[in-house]
């Protein structure tokens, strides 16, 4: 295999991006996940460095296209597929980093380059400002629907499930080079390490909390209805706030969704709609009718309003009305979306106030708030049991992009061990266990709704309590490895 032709190294490298694409939300083919780089990792670890990002490219490329082919219909078609080829570029990277550890690290240390140098920079590019609004794919993803591996996230987060699934690959791929003088020890050591995971995974997902209870959630496609002037800019707030017939319009849409639940005899124990923005949460006679169909349907009913501040200012507004009608509690969004705050929006308090209920503390947030890491952290640290948000993920219809959102909630919800509901726009609507099971699951561009049953559990998770501790000890294992394969380069010179 170490005079394999480059062409077809080339080919082993693109077979990789169309493998690990299989795995990603909306395609769905998570057991690939352990194997899909292995054909990459194999011909990068028997090549020169030289050839290590040619290499690399055809994985980088294909790849990216693959997952981030939504980027043309969010951002211009220029800019969409421009940046499509660049993050192409930057995962090539990342592998020619590690490919570049792996031939300057001392044996025992060769396994792990490539998961160190992925799981470290991925991190950081999560977290990184301004960056971290667009990077909904990780390679963890590619197991969001195994709540086996999904267990991880309770201890390390997202960074500990990138690095378990890059780690068997390149065991496996270390293995299956049979003429290479490696040490084989360390892959069998490594399978056996992701095994017992995976098995303490399995069991521990199988566990049943208490109470349960139901949660059902909307998928209004009120943004796509013609009969609802829905998507109105920020800079056009105050028109959709003074527009009563638009609040009228969208309130009896989701009364006539929400009393369509009921006449299928279940009774749901909390009820969510979309971000919609229905209307200001000042407009008494919306705000009375809302209260009125809690008290009827006897649920709780998490809607979205907005807020005129007394400085002129918006809030976008998760409110949860009781099933005796009043107002159990409302929490600003916190993390805007776009250019929202140049348009009027200010975000909410960050004191992560929860609601009791007789299920368990409520959490409330909106949308964007549970992509990133630091909201539903917030809300599980102060006892949250429950986080439900309403969300809108449309994109002019787009179908790609849902999923790898929706893949969030099911990331938040295993970390913090959380039952969470999200409704929304046009899909994808979930309601979740707290171990990072679907337990019903919307359409997308469809309306309809959904119905699911989950449960809480008591206590706060490891990263709940600790956060990002595993991301950041990534980041300084691969400086430190760096610094050793440096200094390993170093010695060698000298000794030429």
């Amino acid at each position: 295999m170490k005079n394999l032709a480059l062409w077809k190294k080339l080919l082993l490298s693109a077979l990789s991006g169309i493998l690990l694409t299989a795995t990603m939300p909306g395609f769905d083919i998570p057991f690939i996940g352990w194997i899909a780089l292995v054909p990459l990792l194999a011909v990068i670890v028997i090549s020169p460095p030289k050839e290590h990002y040619i290499i690399a490219l055809p994985f980088g490329l294909l790849f990216s296209l693959g997952v981030h082919n939504w980027y043309p219909d969010i951002f211009s078609p220029t800019l969409g597929y421009f940046l499509v080829f660049a993050v192409g570029t930057f995962y090539a990277g990342i592998i020619q980093l590690g490919g570049w550890l792996y031939t300057r690290l001392p044996h025992v240390l060769k396994i792990l380059a490539f998961p160190l140098a992925w799981s470290a920079i991925e991190f950081i590019r999560f977290i990184a400002p301004v960056a971290e609004n667009w990077w909904f794919v990780l390679l963890a993803k590619s197991m969001w629907r195994f709540p086996p591996a999904l267990q991880i996230l309770s201890v390390t987060g997202f960074p500990g499930l990138s690095f378990l699934v890059m780690l068997a690959n390149v065991a496996i791929a270390l293995l299956v080079l049979k003429g290479l003088k490696i040490e084989k020890r360390a892959s069998i050591g490594a399978l056996m390490l992701v095994a017992a995971i995976l098995l303490w995974g399995t069991l521990s997902s199988s566990n049943s909390g208490s109470p349960h209870f139901t949660i059902a959630t909307l998928t209004d496609m009120m943004v796509q209805d013609p009969d609802i002037p829905g998507l109105i800019k920020a800079s056009e707030a105050n028109e959709r706030l003074n527009n009563p017939q638009r609040s009228q319009d969208i309130f009896d849409l989701d009364e006539s969704m929400t009393r369509e639940i009921i006449a299928t005899g279940a009774k749901p124990d909390f009820i969510i709609w979309s971000e919609s923005k229905i209307a200001s949460i000042d407009n008494r006679e919306i705000i009375s009718q809302i209260s009125a169909l809690a008290q009827e349907v006897d649920a709780y009913l998490v809607v979205n309003p907005d807020k005129v501040l007394e400085n002129g200012k918006l809030q976008n507004i998760a409110l949860m009305m009781g099933p005796d009608g009043e107002e159990v509690g409302q929490r600003a969004k916190i993390r805007l979306f776009g250019n929202a705050a140049e348009h009027g929006f200010e975000v909410g308090s960050r004191n992560f106030s929860v609601f009791e209920t007789p299920y368990g503390k409520v959490g409330l947030g909106i949308c964007y708030d549970y992509h990133f890491l630091d909201v539903a952290r917030g809300l599980a640290r102060n006892g949250a049991q429950i986080l439900l948000m309403p969300t809108d993920d449309d994109f002019d219809g787009n179908p790609n992009f849902p999923p790898f959102h929706a893949s969030d909630g099911v990331f938040r919800a295993a970390e913090h061990r959380v039952a969470m509901g999200l409704a929304n726009t046009n899909g994808l609507a979930l309601v979740i266990n707290p171990f990072g099971r679907i337990t019903a699951e919307g359409e997308i561009n469809q309306r309809g709704f959904i119905i699911g049953e989950t449960f809480t559990v008591e206590g706060q998770t490891l990263y709940t309590r600790f956060g990002d501790w595993f991301g950041w000890l990534m980041v300084l294992s691969l400086v430190g490895l760096v610094i050793v394969g440096v200094r390993g380069r170093s010695r060698k010179k000298d000794s030429d």
